[in-house]
């Protein structure tokens, strides 16, 4: 990994973070809102930026709603994360899949190779339609969407699945690009 600040506030990343107490008290509070991780205190250096982020992410992963259980969200993100080598959100995605599974061995099976997992149909087929997103989106036919529609996903289902892996490869690349370290957190949380 390149070159990681040295000062206290600047171990999670490439850019310099504000310290938390000298963020407004609504930024402040959306941290806390998400357990107070790397991800959104990087986030914190551009409060717009953070709130945005964090206003998508909220109505995409919420539990209660989506037209994808929440484990098919998950396995998405962690195949999109894995795919394009972005630790952070590899390892937070795959503690949150397996939560979603309540199964945390097959969550690191997912994350460290999804082929070696043992998938069910529909879980394979939209591992690997979230692997092409992210590879080479353009090889994508229809061929792919009948597969989906033959595993009981409709086209608003594989549109939802086609935003998650996009929305993953849009968040990788803001986390790979400004150094984001994982919490420490994710490392025992998965042992």
């Amino acid at each position: 990994m390149s070159e990681v600040l040295d000062t206290e506030a600047n171990l999670i990343g490439r850019l310099n973070v504000p310290e938390f107490d000298t963020l407004s008290d609504d930024l402040r509070q959306l941290i806390e809102q998400h357990g107070g991780d790397n991800w959104i205190r990087a986030l914190s250096l551009n409060p717009d930026t953070a709130r945005r982020f964090t206003q998508y992410f909220e109505k995409l992963f919420s539990v209660a709603n989506g037209r994808l259980p929440i484990d098919e969200r998950e396995l998405i993100a962690v195949v999109v994360s894995r795919t394009n080598g972005c630790g952070l959100c590899a390892i937070h995605h795959a503690h949150a899949l397996g939560e979603a599974l309540r199964d945390r061995v097959q969550a690191r099976r997912i994350a460290l190779d999804y082929h070696l997992a043992e998938l069910s149909p529909r879980q394979l087929a939209l591992a690997e339609i979230a692997e092409a997103i992210t590879t080479s989106p353009r090889a994508i036919t229809g061929k792919d969407f009948d597969r989906l529609r033959s595993l009981g996903l409709d086209d608003a289902d594989i549109l939802e699945a086609v935003e998650t892996a996009s929305w993953f490869n849009h968040t990788n690349r803001i986390f790979i690009a400004t150094g984001v370290v994982p919490d420490e957190k994710y490392f025992s949380a998965l042992a």
